[in-house]
């Protein structure tokens, strides 16, 4: 242990292993800080974690993760590192490093989505992701330890974001069963109706859509309308899309004006109805914030929705000209509106920094989508 002085640019430690050895800083994460090593080093930690995984302290693999995803998105790592350190997922078991690494996947994926790149990246997410889902499986038990219950939801949610054919089937399977008897609120697990019902409702029709909306309107319960709610929005119909938005701003709707971003929110997300709700915001900006009212904050929060993955240069131009269009009447929003251009502008910068490299590495690592030329 060794104390650092807030008057020390840097510190020396001397006793370290030999350079063939792999060291570990920040030991099972007690301290509030990044910790970022030379290549080499990384390199020992990703041969040690390949080969055996467990002599690292779980927190340790987690901090580890992290770090790496961290220090690469801020340009301080290089993701041909970042992305190896990934490499042994698809032998750990443990709650905490896959949240690690989900959470700091969700961007990478979030900027690739509509990206060539996607395929091969959508290969790599289901080469770590398939083995978990299979390990977990996909009926729910609520004796589980928690942790083991929170694992199978990442899992599954996971594993049928990403179109994996057993975890689709299954999600639509349960719904058409839940359809069939509706009155029975136990078909589906608590834990899984979010991703049920958001799978059920993208890989549907109108009769899905129609039979979420039904049990939305019967339910006294909060909770189940949040997640009906947000579902519906997971639809790759662009009319129902569209009708949605009009339902969730419409005058004496079913849906109450709090719960409109919440709709707006889900559509946002969606990679169908991404574009369809920023064209929505920039056209019918002033029937929105008339909507919420004195409630401008939900009406800045839908800004942050509607433009979360913005990451090209026609996309930030489009965000300040909707800026300088109704710059009198932002008021709450003007804020969101401001930091979500600088967000965009460091997503590009991300982009241009980032994407060739990572598509590099997935090419290399036998996750290559490109097409076969003559």
């Amino acid at each position: 242990m060794v104390w650092m002085k807030d008057t020390e640019p840097q510190i020396t430690i001397r006793n370290l292993p030999n350079r063939d050895k792999w060291v570990i800083f920040n030991i099972q994460q007690t301290g509030y800080y990044r910790v970022n090593y030379d290549i080499n080093n990384w390199k020992l930690i990703i041969d040690q974690l390949k080969t055996n995984h467990e002599v690292i302290n779980i927190m340790n693999r987690a901090q580890i993760i992290d770090d790496a995803l961290d220090l690469a998105r801020a340009g301080q790592l290089s993701y041909n590192i970042a992305l190896s350190v990934n490499s042994y997922l698809n032998r750990e078991t443990e709650y905490v490093p896959w949240v690690a690494a989900l959470n700091n996947l969700d961007y990478i994926e979030n900027m690739f989505s509509r990206a060539a790149g996607y395929g091969a990246l959508k290969k790599y997410l289901l080469h770590l992701v398939v083995p978990l889902y299979k390990a977990v499986g996909f009926a729910d038990n609520l004796n589980d330890p928690h942790l083991d219950q929170k694992k199978r939801v990442r899992a599954l949610s996971w594993a049928c974001m990403l179109g994996y054919e057993d975890c689709v089937n299954k999600s639509v399977a349960l719904f058409k069963h839940w359809m069939n008897d509706p009155s029975n609120i136990s078909i589906i697990s608590p834990n899984l109706k979010s991703t049920v019902y958001c799978t059920a409702i993208k890989h549907g029709g109108e009769e899905e859509w129609n039979f979420a909306w039904n049990q939305y309107l019967n339910s006294n319960v909060g909770s189940e309308k949040d997640k009906l709610l947000y579902a519906m929005g997971c639809s790759k119909e662009t009319w129902m899309l569209s009708r949605y938005l009009e339902l969730a701003f419409a005058k004496n709707s079913a849906i109450r004006t709090q719960d409109a971003a919440r709709v707006f929110s889900s559509i946002a997300r969606n990679n169908v109805g991404r574009y369809l709700a920023w064209n929505f915001l920039k056209e019918q900006w002033p029937r929105i914030s008339k909507h919420f009212g004195s409630g401008l904050f939900a009406a800045a929060r839908i800004v942050k929705f509607a433009t979360g993955a913005f990451n090209t240069d026609l996309e930030l131009k489009e965000l300040e000209l909707f800026r300088d269009k109704y710059k009198g009447t932002l008021k709450a929003a003007t804020r969101a509106v401001d930091q979500n251009i600088e967000r965009t502008s460091n997503n590009i910068a991300w982009m241009n920094n980032s994407y060739d490299t990572i598509v590099g590495w997935l090419e290399n690592n036998g996750h290559s989508n490109k097409l076969r030329n003559l």
